[in-house]
């Protein structure tokens, strides 16, 4: 049930950025958050068939080469849940840095297909801003995230407690 709620709020900022949001300027993609926030939170199995789908959905919405976001938010995912196996992940500082990399890491990764170094600095200022208003706006995100799933993690027990009283 959670993944389903991650998967509808995943689908909901796809369509918002593709459809309303310009992704040119200082906002950068803001499923990374959610990527780093499913890698951390979630099983490895669970979160990586949420990001998959996704990242496919992403993939197709936004007319990009096929299968780069797919493998950008995978190799994400796969980073961070290695990450959090050797470093203490919940400091603000951290996942400041850490999906400012993310941020970073795409640019790159959007930059391979072409002359990815005449492309990179021909927009050095945005990937910049970019990172940097991802490093400052990335941990609000993920505490916000956390406080949904604790709340959700929360009503599914309820549920499952008028469920067991109701059943006797």
């Amino acid at each position: 049930m959670a993944l389903l709620l991650y998967f509808v709020l995943g689908l909901s900022t796809i369509l918002a950025q593709t459809t309303i949001l310009r992704l040119d300027g200082i906002l950068y993609d803001l499923l990374i958050p959610l990527v780093v926030f499913l890698s951390l939170n979630f099983p490895k199995r669970k979160g990586i068939l949420v990001v998959v789908i996704l990242g496919l959905i992403m993939d197709i919405l936004s007319g990009a080469i096929f299968g780069l976001y797919l493998s950008i938010y995978f190799w994400i995912f796969l980073s961070v849940k290695g990450l959090s196996k050797c470093f203490d992940v919940g400091d603000t500082i951290f996942q400041s840095v850490l999906i400012g990399v993310c941020v970073l890491g795409q640019h790159f990764m959007f930059c391979a297909p072409c002359k990815g170094a005449q492309l990179l600095t021909v927009r050095v200022v945005p990937v910049l801003l970019q990172t940097v208003f991802a490093m400052l706006t990335g941990p609000g995100i993920l505490m916000l995230l956390e406080a949904l799933h604790i709340r959700l993690q929360a009503a599914i027990r309820r549920l499952e407690r008028n469920r067991g009283i109701a059943i006797r």
